[in-house]
């Protein structure tokens, strides 16, 4: 249900900004009329920062940055310290957007001083904070998330009047909570979320339930996980590519990469949102076996991350173009890629995705030839999925570290493998090696060696007779 809501919504966010453009011209147009009247030229200042807000929100960039510019001239010319703050921190949201990440931060780096010395007011201090944060996390600047986020938090506790603010930036200790691995105090703030930003924002709180989905899928509960991604649906936020990796896990990629079309296709979004976007449709195009399809997303998450100064996405592509590599068969090219990865992730002290990136790694090491490196990284994987309590990913681990175990003798023929008996199965079903490969999530090379090592053990030469040796003696009824 929720997947086929998607395009609806899709279809309608358009609609429902034009309208909420519309409401604040109206405003707008009565505040210039008051800022033209008053005799300080500070309204005149915030009514440029509502239209740099206005024209961004109506895709007018350029405008938008020539509006927090103006802003930024009046509040230096008035020595007002919010006035500055806000300027600021809307011209480097605006230069950001246009892809000028670096010069953006710095004047967000600005205001967020002036807030953390206390030199602006309550209102302000809180705008600043949000909206510095949130620039954060879009372009997955993990340092500077890190550096700001205790201070805002230590500034919210502060706070005597509603709990909106506190609310908010505690979104912000959940993504990096849960980043860094501390999974248990991430979901209790995401519960404590829910409840302050429900009756202030639905908005917020529909991202608050979110990270809640997030929190759950991670350790195996997909029905709460699923629960939660719908409450944050019914609240506006868009449920993937959280819902669509709950489908993987419900090994159904076809509606998993339907969903994820459906997000892709929604609008504008962040760098990070749209990458995760990206790396999990890599993965769902892979389990379809549609190759072409997932090395398209993974060049496109490529092209994100070479345009954006983040660590965090660079090694996201890396990870993602080392799967794909792996199931076109070239080994060494993954091999690269994923060994990138895992040291950039462990640089950033990021326990899951680190140990995602050694599952990559170890099958690759494993393709070529390499079984104790393999034995070794996925030993590693299997050690932080324990430790971090992501009971699905440490039972894949597990299932490729146990040796593969030999069929029953009594009901198969001498020699041939549990997976050779499974994938025989198949083909005399008549699925092709493409299709096999996407059911077990293997690639068509390992598929290709097993039908061989069949055809070797049954002393045939082509499908059909190894079709017809294992149906004429019930091995694959």
């Amino acid at each position: 249900g929720v997947e086929r809501r998607g395009r609806r919504r899709a279809e309608s966010e358009s609609g429902r900004l034009r309208k909420r453009v519309t409401a604040l011209e109206a405003d707008l147009d009565e505040a210039r009329r008051h800022a033209a009247e008053a005799a300080s030229p500070i309204e005149a200042g915030f009514v440029a920062v509502a239209d740099a807000d206005c024209a961004a929100a109506e895709g007018h960039l350029d405008a938008a940055a020539e509006h927090a510019q103006r802003a930024l001239e009046i509040a230096q010319l008035a020595g007002d310290p919010d006035l500055t703050a806000m300027a600021l921190q809307t011209r480097g949201r605006m230069l950001v957007t246009r892809g000028q990440p670096r010069t953006g931060m710095a004047l967000l780096d600005e205001a967020m001083l002036a807030a953390v010395n206390g030199e602006l007011a309550p209102l302000f201090t809180g705008w600043v904070y949000c909206n510095v944060l949130s620039t954060c996390h879009d372009l997955a600047d993990l340092r500077r998330a890190g550096e700001w986020n205790d201070a805002a938090m230590r500034w919210c506790e502060q706070l005597r009047d509603g709990a909106f603010y506190p609310g908010i930036c505690r979104l912000h200790v959940v993504e990096l909570a849960c980043l860094r691995g501390t999974w248990e105090a991430a979901e209790a703030e995401a519960r404590r979320a829910c409840g302050e930003l429900t009756a202030h924002d639905p908005r917020f709180a529909g991202e608050a339930y979110y990270l809640a989905g997030e929190m759950r899928r991670l350790v195996g509960d997909l029905d709460s996980a699923q629960e939660a991604f719908t409450q944050a649906h019914q609240l506006g936020r868009l449920p993937q590519p959280g819902l669509a990796r709950v489908r993987l896990a419900q090994d159904r990629p076809d509606a998993a990469a339907k969903g994820l079309d459906l997000a892709l296709d929604a609008g504008p979004s962040s760098p990070l949102h749209r990458s995760q976007l990206l790396a999990t449709k890599a993965e769902a195009q892979l389990r379809l076996g549609h190759r072409d399809a997932a090395r398209t997303a993974a060049a496109e998450l490529a092209s994100i991350a070479g345009t954006v100064d983040s660590p965090f996405l660079s090694a996201l592509a890396a990870t993602t173009e080392g799967e794909v590599l792996l199931a076109e068969d070239d080994v060494v090219g993954a091999l690269a890629r994923s060994r990138q990865a895992v040291t950039t992730f462990q640089q950033l002290q990021l326990p899951y995705e680190a140990a995602l990136a050694q599952v990559c790694l170890a099958r690759a090491a494993r393709r070529a030839g390499d079984d104790d490196s393999a034995a070794l990284e996925l030993g590693a994987a299997l050690a932080a999925f324990q430790r971090l309590g992501a009971t699905p990913d440490a039972e894949r681990v597990r299932s490729l570290l146990a040796p593969e175990p030999p069929a029953d003798p009594g009901t198969a023929p001498a020699g041939l493998t549990a997976r050779e008996i499974e994938v025989l199965r198949r083909v005399a079903t008549g699925e092709t090696n493409r299709e096999i490969a996407a059911a077990l999530f293997v690639s068509e090379h390992t598929v290709a060696r097993h039908v061989g090592n069949i055809f070797a053990k049954l002393g045939v030469g082509s499908r059909a007779a190894a079709t017809v040796t294992s149906t004429s003696v019930g091995w694959c009824a």
